[in-house]
């Protein structure tokens, strides 16, 4: 969710925020796809790069492969760099069989699951947006989700692998490039209000073109995507809102809370954390006020605590690259790398707003968006009857990873949680919780509104 990572405020590093985007080899794309294995499970292939793919399952095992020299794709664990039993046999473009060993409910082969895709161009705010809607095969009505992107500057249409997942669960999925990213034009942008208008745009062309298949539609935004989907909801006529590791707080509460917990998590106490938090309210203020308000107070900060042993905890968010140095050189760097970020947006006030019923998943290790403020907005807006279900997978990081983590607290991401995906396909079919999932602790809405039908 990060608004802005330290290697792109670094003065020495500017180009590190640089678009990476790689072109795909067509023969590598042609690869991708939702496969239906003997045993019915679902088994999903992505990309994952210029020359390898990334493998998934509904109950959240993952990895990663590259083709090797006796044609099977094999490679490693998660997100991690630790070696993987999987076996993968894939054909040529347009061969639509798959054959799996070493993964866990899904050894042995599958057929390609059909899909109807279109692909096409829209009109966002001002810009040209490339899009596609995914339709499970048939003619009869389907829900219709449109995926609301992250902070990545990345395309959507080549990695969001939930175009294939959910159409695979009878779900239909429209996924588009933001602005300046992939095949839609402009300037890769983190200001909600322009994000959420693509977004509110993209709704509007998946039900033109999806036409009597809409049984009816909502917005699903992970991450940054929590702060945007939810204003795309009052911009349209949606019947569901998904959130997932997100916050209840604006941009400037990830700062602060991601201090807080490297405080807490290294032993300082209540005395150093009010120090640290009087930091970040300054370059709040800083931020909020174009750099006009808190200058001087930013400056007797530095001198005063910058020799304490908690201060360089700071490291890692905007704060820091804003203390570390004299106000006016952290300026050039962000004059160049200011996206437009919405500094003063107010999530809980657009939820306030919204009528439409919301699922709300969170990570209870999460570090880059910490859930304690999330969690006790979310049972405040709960308890004024608002049509919210929450759903903490505990131990797990920001997506809903599971992890291991060592001594030095280094984080090894093995796969998503177990109950995590088919939570999401549940809730978007039923529009309520189900009664269990591995590794949830599930809140449902106030039991005195009504689930819509």
């Amino acid at each position: 969710m990060r608004v802005i990572t330290t290697a792109c405020l670094s003065l020495l590093a500017l180009s590190a925020c640089s678009n990476t985007e790689t072109e795909i080899r067509e023969d590598l794309r042609c690869l991708t796809g939702a496969y239906r294995m003997t045993n019915g499970a679902v088994f999903d292939v992505g990309l994952s790069g210029e020359n390898s793919l990334r493998w998934r399952t509904l109950d959240g095992q993952i990895g990663r492969v590259t083709l090797t020299d006796d044609g099977v794709w094999s490679g490693t664990t998660g997100w991690s760099d630790r070696p993987d039993p999987a076996r993968i046999v894939l054909g040529e473009c347009g061969d639509n069989v798959i054959e799996v060993a070493g993964i866990a409910g899904h050894d042995g082969t599958g057929e390609r699951i059909p899909v109807q895709v279109e692909n096409m161009r829209f009109q966002g705010e001002g810009e040209t947006l490339a899009g596609r809607l995914v339709l499970p095969e048939g003619e009869a009505p389907v829900p219709i989700v449109v995926l609301v992107h992250g902070s990545e500057d990345w395309s959507a249409r080549d990695y969001d692998f939930q175009q294939r997942t959910l159409p695979a669960q009878g779900i239909g999925v429209f996924v588009y490039d933001k602005r300046g990213t992939g095949g839609s034009t402009g300037t890769y942008s983190q200001d909600f209000d322009l994000l959420a208008a693509d977004a509110a745009a993209a709704h509007r062309t998946a039900l033109e073109h999806a036409g009597e298949r809409v049984a009816y539609s909502g917005y699903f935004g992970g991450s940054q995507g929590g702060w945007v989907a939810p204003l795309a909801a009052t911009m349209s006529d949606v019947d569901f809102v998904i959130a997932s590791f997100g916050m209840a707080e604006g941009p400037l509460a990830e700062d602060r809370d991601e201090v807080q917990l490297r405080l807490r998590n290294a032993g300082f106490g209540a005395e150093e954390q009010a120090k640290a938090r009087e930091i970040t309210d300054i370059t709040a203020r800083l931020l909020l006020s174009d750099f006009q308000d808190g200058a001087s107070d930013l400056a007797r900060v530095r001198r005063e605590y910058q020799d304490e042993a908690w201060f360089p905890l700071l490291e890692g968010g905007i704060s820091y690259e804003m203390v570390k140095r004299p106000l006016w050189q952290f300026r050039i760097g962000f004059a160049f790398l200011d996206t437009g970020t919405s500094w003063d947006y107010v999530p809980v006030d657009v939820m306030r707003a919204l009528e439409t019923p919301m699922l709300w998943v969170i990570a209870g290790s999460d570090r880059s968006t910490p859930p304690e403020n999330t969690l006790r907005i979310l049972a405040e807006l709960q308890a004024e009857d608002r049509a919210i279900d929450v759903a903490l997978f505990p131990g797990t990081d920001h997506g809903i990873v599971r992890f291991e983590e060592d001594e030095d607290g280094e984080r090894t991401i093995l796969g998503y949680a177990p109950g995590y995906l088919p939570l999401l396909s549940d809730w978007i079919t039923q529009q309520e919780l189900g009664p269990a999932y591995p590794g949830a602790e599930l809140a449902p809405r106030h039991p005195s509104e009504p689930v819509p039908g």
